[in-house]
């Protein structure tokens, strides 16, 4: 070991001559391996899960489910959501009128341009109206009235004109749909599809691969694993170690290796806590245990680097400098924020005596969760980060301690393959800048020249600044611009999508599906939440037929003799039925001779009494909240009644809601028959939350025969419930209430039923 520090030290002043200064844009690297007359330049890159590496490879999904561009200035700008739909970003185009004349024909003209770049079709808001992009037809009306839409690539910066026809009095809002969803933010996309960080692909569209820079990790793979520095040394992401390799290699003539020692969620005050700020508690054995690791990983790397770096003859190596990424895990206790500085402080010490190495270039890369917008608690790690390489506060570090501002390469959840804040949103150009900027930094501490990567401005906001509420009647104009695009565009979407169509043509119809689900939201659920976002109410769920809460219902209520233990949910079961009552469902079934009662609904009890199963519920199709007009005295509960019910109507769908029983663990389950038939039934409650839905059942179109106007009986059974998962024991408590619905079919839907079946 001494011939080889000795070998390194006298190598250092003639490499340091002939390393290359590092251009702001990187030369692809030559496939060639670095110089092995030298030293190895070693690296070690330590710090948390960002360190490991969680920029995503490929695979990249959009976040949104639709991108829409209108021409009304008063859309919104920024991302929406339609509940059971989807996500969907809209803004309003940059639109440019001309000095036009008029004409006898209407006719609007003018120019627009997009912000991104990226397949559009455009719609001209109006079936009758036909649209021209730089002269050409882009949008034009069949024989049938329906418009056929071209896809059209556009490019931002560029001022596309465009013209209407074909309307009578104001021209309609044109919108756009952009139509090429691709991922954001994953290494495919950010290289391969955008050109950014091209020296990472070579002329046939393949990573490259840098024979100079060997990257090694030492501490999650068991005898560590390393390949030459590709962007899938990593595996199925990246981490910081491909910007800096590039850049290290780029300015090295030597051959580089870096070595990773990270573990995810690892903090510096505890996991990481290097020796000289002692122990808290000496007995525990994972205080400080990830810094042994650390240096095991390092070392053991270096006793065998004759085996790990190709091509190895022997020459010696170097430990050439430190680069420390976290924080994370330490913003979750006070003392570690209020100590991080001071941890920090002696972990770059610590590491510099480990190795013998005094003066060892080290560079901190801060925490940037969030950007310029970060969160106090991680301002205070970001804060302590920047101190260490402040040679104002850390004379002792000046020249030879770095610490790089991540802040600028926070990238949005838009801009990303996911929403995981902690993870940078794992976009893969947030650990590229990252790595290129610490490995620049790196050149500097070298006394080399790096050129800075030339960025794109990023948008800052004030702290605590927030976006001003809209009043009443903005609200009002937003949802009237939003309401073509939500209806054409993303109802249209929906209705065609492969995953609903069939269920929404089933539901249209009244097919019976063919599993029964107790819960009531269908498919057409989502679609309803598209017209309710677009401001229209026309196919809302009303109550139909005579006001079931005034009915006097037939009831009786017994404990069978197929006892099942009380401790013990899930109490629909097949139980014998008082005598004289085996045909209780039957219009023909006389009550009153079988001995029963007559009362309102709700029915229920709580521990025996008329109370409410939960008086926090205020859910109208639940009603569990309200307190029973009918005691259900014991297991078993039998209702029925006979009642005038109108004939259904066409293009309506019915449903009979099953109220009292739609929270987790409140009900049991129930049997739901119509003049004798069974109509659906349930053999359990609601074991999960399933956000607030109806249970009961829709009258199919198999049944609909049962309702042409007149009587019809109706008639449910179902259970108390005794048990509670946590709370022992727990008192009997049941509620029950029926009421009938109908909804209007959505006229787009029926006029689309031939597209959807197709």
């Amino acid at each position: 070991m001494k011939t080889t520090i000795t070998f390194a030290a006298i190598a250092l002043v003639a490499s340091s001559l002939r390393s290359a200064d590092v251009p702001a844009t990187l030369p692809d690297p030559d496939a060639k391996p670095g110089d092995s007359t030298k030293p190895v330049k070693v690296y070690i890159l330590a710090g948390q899960s960002n360190m490991v590496g969680m920029g995503n490879l490929s695979e990249a999904k959009n976040v949104y489910t639709g991108v829409y561009l209108s021409s009304d200035p008063a859309v919104p700008t920024g991302p929406f959501q339609i509940y059971k739909v989807g996500n969907f970003k809209v803004s309003s185009l940059k639109v440019y009128q001309p000095d036009g004349k008029p004409t006898d024909e209407p006719i609007a003209e003018g120019q627009f341009e997009v912000p991104k770049r990226g397949i559009y079709q455009l719609h001209p808001g109006n079936a009758t109206c036909m649209m021209q992009l730089d002269g050409k037809d882009v949008v034009l009306c069949k024989a049938v009235g329906k418009p056929l839409h071209r896809n059209v690539t556009l490019e931002p910066g560029k001022r596309y004109s465009f013209k209407l026809s074909g309307f009578k009095g104001t021209p309609p809002r044109f919108w756009l749909e952009k139509t090429d969803l691709l991922g954001n933010g994953d290494l495919e996309a950010v290289a391969k599809r955008e050109g950014k960080f091209p020296w990472l692909v070579d002329k046939e569209g393949n990573w490259t691969v840098r024979k100079d820079v060997y990257f090694q990790e030492a501490r999650l793979a068991k005898d560590g694993k390393g390949s030459p520095l590709s962007a899938t040394s990593n595996g199925r992401s990246i981490g910081p170690e491909l910007g800096f390799g590039h850049v290290l290699g780029t300015f090295h003539d030597e051959q580089v290796l870096l070595i990773k020692t990270a573990q995810g969620n690892r903090s510096l005050g505890f996991d990481f806590r290097p020796p000289s700020s002692g122990r808290t508690d000496p007995n525990n054995k994972f205080e400080s245990a990830e810094y042994k690791l650390m240096v095991e990983g390092v070392r053991k790397t270096l006793d065998n680097i004759d085996k790990v770096v190709p091509g190895y003859n022997g020459e010696g190596y170097e430990v050439a400098g430190f680069v420390w990424f976290q924080g994370h895990k330490d913003s979750f206790a006070e003392q570690a924020i209020a100590e991080y500085e001071k941890h920090l402080v002696n972990l770059i010490n610590d590491v510099r005596k480990e190795f013998k190495e005094p003066k060892l270039p080290a560079v901190v890369a801060t925490v940037g969760f969030g950007g310029h917008n970060m969160q106090d608690k991680f301002q205070r790690i970001h804060k302590a980060q920047m101190a260490v390489g402040d040679a104002k506060q850390h004379p002792e570090y000046a020249g030879t301690v770095a610490s790089v501002d991540t802040r600028d390469f926070w990238r949005e959840v838009d801009e990303s393959p996911t929403n995981q804040d902690y993870h940078y949103n794992r976009n893969a150009e947030t650990y590229m800048l990252i790595g290129d900027a610490i490995g620049r930094a790196m050149v500097g501490l070298l006394d080399g020249k790096a050129e800075p990567l030339p960025l794109t401005p990023r948008p800052r906001r004030t702290a605590g600044q927030q976006t001003a509420e809209l009043s009443e009647e903005e609200k009002a104009a937003a949802q009237k611009a939003l309401r073509p695009i939500i209806l054409d565009g993303i109802a249209t979407s929906y209705i065609a999508s492969p995953r609903y169509k069939k269920s929404l043509l089933q539901e249209a119809n009244g097919e019976r599906p063919q599993r029964f689900n107790q819960f009531l939201r269908g498919s057409m659920f989502g679609l309803l939440n598209c017209y309710c976002a677009a401001g229209i109410d026309d196919y809302e769920w009303h109550v139909f037929g005579p006001d079931l809460n005034k009915a006097e219902w037939d009831y009786f209520s017994f404990d069978p003799p197929e006892e099942l233990d009380k401790t013990k949910g899930n109490r629909y079961r097949k139980v014998t039925y008082p005598a004289g009552m085996t045909n209780w469902t039957n219009p023909k079934f006389n009550p009153v001779k079988a001995g029963w009662k007559q009362g309102l609904q709700p029915f229920g009890q709580m521990d025996g009494k008329l109370a409410p199963v939960s008086a926090s519920c205020t859910s109208p199709f639940c009603r569990c909240g309200e307190k029973p007009k009918t005691l259900w005295e014991k297991e078993v509960l039998l209702i029925r009644g006979t009642l005038d019910i109108p004939p259904l109507k066409e293009d309506h769908r019915y449903r009979i809601v099953l109220g009292g029983a739609a929270h987790v663990n409140s009900g049991e389950g129930y049997a739901i028959y119509i003049n004798g038939k069974l109509l659906a039934e349930s053999n359990r409650g609601v074991a999960v939350r399933q956000g607030g839905q109806p249970r009961g059942a829709h009258i199919y179109v198999d049944f609909q025969n049962e309702f042409k106007g007149g009587k019809v009986t109706i008639a449910v059974s179902s259970f108390l419930r005794y048990n509670h998962p946590r709370i022992k024991p727990f008192p009997p408590r049941g509620h029950l209430t029926l009421q009938l619905e109908e909804q209007k079919l959505p006229t787009q839907l029926i006029l689309g039923q031939e597209n959807i079946a197709e």
